[in-house]
């Protein structure tokens, strides 16, 4: 009872000495807080930026078929569409603030009632082969889509769609979950991994482990400091994603237990990188190093089975993956593989039990070495 006893003294006094020089440390902990946040809005501007391509359509002739046809454009899920006079699609287009100027003709009603064939201008800045691709694809879609609405006896061939879940969910809204864990690992990794990293550059770690309290209450009680730190930038995170986003999640539940044990994850590994390499400067680099390829390789665009073999065995091996796998179920109720919520869960929580078992290692090999 008695060694409980001062191991939860132990773990205590590790907890509240890692808050206290946190806050005294405020350039950390402003970086620590809003820097998670800071990736979550960089990551989904740059991918609203390339969601849809940016169009200008002129528009000489207003009828009903004309409207029809930019009603059908709209729901091609390709564009982000704005009407424009010739004058100002042109330099719209010439200043690169459009991907495509797309031009109705006068006469398009008309040839349309007569059966004639019209000619939909199409212009486009082909210097990005993404969106150049996007609506060489969108326009013959849209006229497609436009025909089978306007005259259903003409288009005998039409698609029956059934969709494997109830609800679709746009590109920001699937992007924006996969960002949050994202978003949660890069500053875990810079709360623990800094705070860890400079008590070996102050030589304080050193009074704590020569100490006759154990390694394991030692690193307990340095992590539950970490985590009492960064749950407050886990909160705005998630926040910005319900509520600036509009991503209301689905199994709010899942957000929290989900979300909590990644944070677990990755302040142990923060903390793993902090005893290993000794200094600040070197975990933070690596910290954003980390989130880049994880960002691409992990499923955040989709499921990762729409990648190629090897990519999909990579991905395996992160942690990063299972989490975006039991956030996007949490928040869209999609099952992103086939392993269900409780074995990816059981997954993680190897993952946890891992890294704290690597982390006491390092911790005592380092007492050695010192």
């Amino acid at each position: 009872m008695a060694a409980i006893t001062g191991n939860l003294r132990v773990i205590w006094a590790c907890m509240k000495k890692d808050m206290r020089s946190a806050l005294t440390e405020r350039v950390f902990l402003i970086a620590g807080i809003f820097m998670p946040v800071n990736v979550l809005l960089m990551m989904s501007l740059f991918v609203l930026a390339g969601s849809h391509a940016p169009t200008a359509v002129v528009m000489h002739d207003t009828g009903p078929y004309a409207q029809a046809f930019y009603r059908a454009m709209d729901g091609a899920h390709s564009f982000s569409l704005s009407t424009a006079n010739a004058e100002d699609a042109q330099n719209l287009i010439t200043e690169g603030k459009v991907v495509a100027v797309v031009t109705i003709p006068s006469d398009f009603d008309a040839r349309v009632r007569a059966n004639e064939p019209v000619q939909i201008g199409v212009q486009i800045n082909n210097l990005n082969t993404d969106f150049t691709n996007d609506i060489r694809r969108a326009i013959p879609l849209s006229i497609t889509s436009f025909y089978g609405k306007a005259f259903p006896n003409l288009v005998t061939v039409t698609p029956h769609e059934i969709d494997w879940y109830p609800q679709t969910t746009d590109y920001i809204p699937y992007l924006g979950v996969s960002i949050l864990v994202i978003s949660v690992m890069v500053g875990s990794l810079l709360q623990s991994g800094t705070s860890s990293a400079k008590e070996w550059e102050s030589g304080t770690i050193k009074e704590l482990l020569l100490s006759p309290a154990s390694r394991w209450s030692i690193l307990v009680g340095k992590m539950l400091g970490a985590i009492a730190v960064s749950l407050l930038a886990v909160i705005l995170v998630v926040a910005v994603v319900v509520f600036v986003l509009g991503v209301w999640p689905t199994h709010w539940d899942e957000v929290i237990w989900v979300t909590l044990l990644s944070l677990l994850i990755f302040i142990a590994l923060g903390t793993l990188l902090g005893t290993l390499i000794k200094r600040w400067q070197p975990v933070v680099a690596l910290a954003f190093a980390l989130s880049v390829p994880m960002f691409f390789i992990s499923g955040a665009f989709g499921p990762i089975s729409f990648q190629v073999p090897v990519t999909q065995v990579i991905a395996k091996i992160f942690p990063v993956y299972y989490a975006i796998v039991l956030q996007q179920h949490a928040f869209h109720s999609f099952d992103l593989n086939t392993f269900g919520v409780g074995l990816n869960a059981a997954i993680l929580m190897i993952y946890a039990l891992g890294l704290l078992v690597l982390t006491t290692l390092a911790l005592r090999r380092s007492t050695i070495a010192h």
